[in-house]
């Protein structure tokens, strides 16, 4: 039975309630992630120099960007053989976000699963346990890996498509002028036409990030409803996109509107941080921390409120109740 945009809202909201470790879970994901990142840095900093890089971006917008540049091209190989090995320790680190993700979204699979299409008590959705939640990272991980692969490539080929398509017109343009003879005097022509191309650009370019991040959210959700295959999850997330439009857009409005009050909550209670204790530093850090904690809190709430409210719109479409 499909479920309508705000009762999936609810069974997410349901189902992160009963699954609430997972925030914990999805905290120890974003800090390993960022230690791996970080440790990926190493062997390219070892090359260059740790001191040098430090004074290059010190001194960044007054020469060291240039010495800094000089610096990379005259390494050649060694830097070749550091940017190698920090590729592979961030592909690791990449493969330890998917695991933990695929545990994440498998068990929020199971939390709708257990409660069904009738689940109105958060106890209905309750399935997390550390044995279900490596099940499902260990079932899923790779199929995650490969989805996420994809929907970055094609983000990736559109967006230097359209970047170097725009290049071509406005080159194009120019060389007109001049060839006929206009030369300056249609620079401020020009000028309008490549920001009115530069404002297109940007709404498109917008409406189709909107357009893939949703795109990928459902096929995710479909991979951790039980779809199998790579590609099977990807063109029935897009007819589940299709059929489900406004509903899909008013979550993804309501996402948006939940983002952006966290932000203006936060902005103002930082900016007045910073201004009242800028003279106690550590006053002023241990505050810094505090915000950072909450703000990661709210925002880890808000992203797994939307997974699992996707992975049961996602599921009703299929008639996936017990």
């Amino acid at each position: 039975m499909r479920l309508s945009a705000i009762d999936a809202l609810r069974h997410g909201l349901l189902n992160l309630r009963a699954n609430w470790q997972l925030i914990l879970v999805q905290g120890l994901q974003s800090l390993l992630v960022l230690v791996i990142g970080l440790v990926g840095l190493v062997p390219i900093f070892m090359v260059l120099g740790f001191a040098f890089v430090r004074a290059a971006f010190t001194r960044f917008g007054s020469g060291g960007e240039a010495e800094l540049v000089e610096r990379v091209l005259a390494q050649g190989v060694p830097l070749i053989a550091a940017v190698l090995v920090s590729t592979l320790i961030w592909t690791v680190a990449f493969v330890v976000y998917c695991y933990m993700q695929a545990g994440v979204l498998g068990t929020l699979a199971a939390g709708e699963r257990a409660a069904g299409q009738y689940g109105k008590r958060w106890v209905d959705f309750r399935q997390f346990s550390v044995r279900g939640f490596f099940a499902h990272a260990e079932e899923l991980t790779w199929p995650i890996f490969w989805l996420l692969n994809i929907f970055l490539l094609v983000g990736t080929v559109v967006l230097l498509v359209f970047g170097i398509g725009a290049l071509l017109v406005v080159s194009i343009a120019i060389g007109d002028g001049f060839a006929s003879g206009a030369g300056f005097e249609r620079l401020g022509e020009l000028g309008v036409g490549i920001a009115f191309l530069g404002c297109f650009g940007v709404i498109a370019i917008a409406i189709f990030s909107i357009f893939l991040s949703i795109w990928m959210q459902v096929a995710l959700a479909e991979l951790a409803i039980g779809t199998r295959g790579v590609f099977r999850a990807t063109r029935s997330a897009l007819a589940i996109f299709g059929r489900r439009l406004p509903g899909l857009a008013l979550l993804f409005l309501l996402l948006i509107v939940a983002s952006m009050a966290m932000a203006i909550v936060f902005m103002p209670l930082s900016l007045v941080t910073e201004f009242v204790l800028k003279d106690r530093i550590s006053t002023y850090l241990a505050g810094q921390a505090i915000f950072t904690l909450l703000q990661w809190l709210l925002g880890g709430i808000i992203n797994l409120g939307w997974s699992g409210t996707i992975i049961a719109l996602a599921a009703g479409e299929h008639g996936d109740r017990p």
